[in-house]
């Protein structure tokens, strides 16, 4: 279970670093991809909804406490929510096919970007227009999109190889 542990917080803090330190360079429509919400979606995917919300907190506050400069818990409350939501649904979903986790990946992109965009919006001093919301919520969602397969390989090597003690089966 520490190694697990470990393993998640490892590859949180990769995925935090390339997307704060190459992403910017490489942007789509000038907006970045959200690595660490696709790591959520992916753990939620294969371990659960509490598996999500956990990873989704930690993810979360990573962001927060580094990369925001939003009131602290915006990101917290995005991610642990989509996790938990994504986790709740994993038995409803199909996660073996190629079409589902893309899906999910375009509409926790574009959810995420738009509900974080839409809480800083009404709780910081920073007013949003609603054209550049649903300009980054698609962006964001299509860059997530093509870098779902990845994340979800990555993610599903990893858990294979230090699996979850107690976690109920994939069925």
């Amino acid at each position: 279970m520490i190694a697990r542990t470990l393993v998640v917080a490892l590859l949180l803090v990769t995925a935090l670093v390339l997307q704060t330190a190459l992403f910017p360079a490489v942007t789509l429509f000038g907006f970045r991809p959200d690595l660490l919400l696709l790591i959520v979606i992916a753990v939620a995917l294969h371990d659960g909804s509490m598996a999500g919300a956990r990873v989704g907190a930690a993810a979360g506050l990573l962001v927060d406490l580094l990369v925001s400069q939003a009131p602290v818990g915006l990101s917290i409350v995005v991610y642990a929510s989509l996790g938990h939501v994504i986790g709740l649904a994993r038995p409803y979903l199909a996660t073996d096919s190629v079409t589902a986790p893309l899906l999910l990946a375009f509409a926790t992109g574009a959810l995420g970007t738009a509900g974080y965009g839409l809480l800083t919006s009404l709780l910081a001093d920073e007013p949003t227009t609603t054209g550049l919301l649903v300009r980054a919520a698609l962006s964001v969602g299509l860059y997530n999109t093509l870098l779902a397969p990845l994340a979800y390989a990555v993610v599903g090597r990893l858990a294979g190889r230090f699996p979850l003690t107690g976690a109920p089966s994939r069925e």
